[in-house]
């Protein structure tokens, strides 16, 4: 191929690849898009409702409450109780947010010393203290369940779930004792929580 041939190629072939250049840049843009997410909240308040009676209308046991509503926990406390006193009540849960919530755990702690164990053959929780020197006194017997408005353990916005539970002081109760309850509840999204 001579000098010129080869001159007029290579003329050829950059005026074409100059086109390409030019026309990729004449087609190309870029877009911003610029938008807003709002999420759900969640948001659960919990509460903790107590009935009992006192045995001939004597004003005796102190039982009381405090609800964390920001941390979701709850503690109780049992001052002055006595052999045969039994307390029913319930925690309420109340969906408050905009998004549904599953209940994933429910940890109770106690007073030291203090433990529960199912008994299966009975359908209850016992109650037990630790007692030096001793064998373990059964304090207490009681039990929970749950009552929920919606399949369990999902709770929708504006519905309330409730966990009624009672206790039974038993003839093995210490005197001058006072016990102590703290119940903490934990919620996740609906969509997030293990199955």
């Amino acid at each position: 191929m001579d000098t010129k041939k080869m001159m007029a190629t290579f003329a050829i072939l950059m005026m074409t690849l100059g086109i390409a250049g030019f026309a990729y840049a004449h087609w190309t843009k870029i877009v911003t898009v610029d938008g807003t997410i709002k999420t759900g909240t969640l948001h659960v308040i919990p509460s903790f409702h107590v009935e009992y009676t006192e045995a001939e209308d004597k004003t005796v046991a102190d039982i009381g409450y405090e609800v964390h509503e920001a941390a979701n926990d709850i503690d109780v406390w049992f001052k002055n109780v006595y052999p045969c006193l039994r307390v029913d009540g319930y925690i309420d849960l109340e969906n408050t947010g905009t998004i549904p919530v599953n209940l994933v755990d429910c940890k109770i702690t106690a007073t030291d010393g203090v433990y529960a164990v199912w008994n299966s053959d009975k359908g209850y929780w016992e109650i037990w203290q630790n007692v030096p020197q001793g064998d373990p006194l059964l304090i207490a017997t009681g039990n929970y369940a749950f009552n929920f408005p919606d399949e369990y353990p999902q709770i929708d916005p504006g519905h309330t779930a409730y966990i009624d539970f009672w206790i039974h002081f038993e003839e093995g109760l210490p005197k001058d004792s006072s016990y102590w309850f703290h119940i903490d509840l934990t919620f996740w999204n609906w969509n997030e929580s293990p199955k």
